[in-house]
């Protein structure tokens, strides 16, 4: 499996929260089992691994919905370390890519086209050298249109290049590319802030139960 060290932080968020008080494995999960909820998770001792497959959009992880989270204790002091993917983030950073594309595709699309307009323009500028033909009885009779004169004729082809520019405008593409790249911005930098403290009020919040602290015997 390829590395990709050098750009999965635009999908990942990794960091260390020191536990405050210090919190056991099991004690520390027990805190976090509410973010859990509708998840499926594994608990390997003082690792813990989880999926959600369709959070809902009021959940605290929905943003992270796959992840591992994993107890330690370094220098006497007790930290929660986590490693957390987020598909939204990963979406958010590839929809400006498409919608680039498609711009692209409509810009080249666009000269195509323009260009077989002046081809066509120019072959009919040829043969419309001459003034029309005046509108004889018959034609007057059968109500047939008069022809269109020289005027009338580059008019009528200039509104037919304007609608197809509006037509094939690379603009909505551009602007949904930015969009969703404002969001990724924003994301990126807003949910791992969130999530960060999420945690820390969960873990280090003291409980209201009478959960006693390791080291301390529970009060009777």
């Amino acid at each position: 499996m390829p590395k990709l060290s050098f750009i999965d932080w635009i999908w990942r968020a990794r960091g260390v929260v020191e536990l405050d008080p210090p919190r056991t494995p099991q004690s520390a999960f027990a805190r976090l089992d509410p973010l859990l909820d509708a998840a499926s998770h594994e608990i390997d001792g003082d690792t813990l691994t989880y999926v959600k497959d369709n959070p809902a959009a009021q959940d605290k992880l929905a943003t992270f919905s796959r992840g591992t989270l994993q107890v330690v204790e370094e220098g006497g002091t007790a930290k929660l370390r986590y490693d957390l993917f987020s598909p939204a983030l990963l979406l958010c950073a590839l929809a400006p890519l498409l919608f680039l594309a498609i711009a692209q595709a409509t810009i080249v699309i666009s000269e195509l086209e323009s260009a077989a307009e002046t081809e066509a323009s120019d072959a009919e500028d040829e043969e419309d050298e001459e003034e029309p033909r005046p509108h004889n009885i018959v034609d007057q009779m059968l109500g047939a249109p008069p022809p269109e004169s020289l005027e009338q004729k580059k008019q009528r082809m200039e509104e037919q290049e304007e609608e197809q520019e509006g037509t094939h405008s690379p603009t909505p593409a551009f602007v949904f590319a930015g969009l969703f790249f404002a969001l990724f911005l924003v994301g990126r930098v807003l949910e791992p802030w969130l999530v960060r403290r999420t945690f820390r009020q969960v873990l280090n919040t003291q409980a209201e139960s009478s959960e006693p602290e390791p080291g301390r015997p529970a009060e009777v």
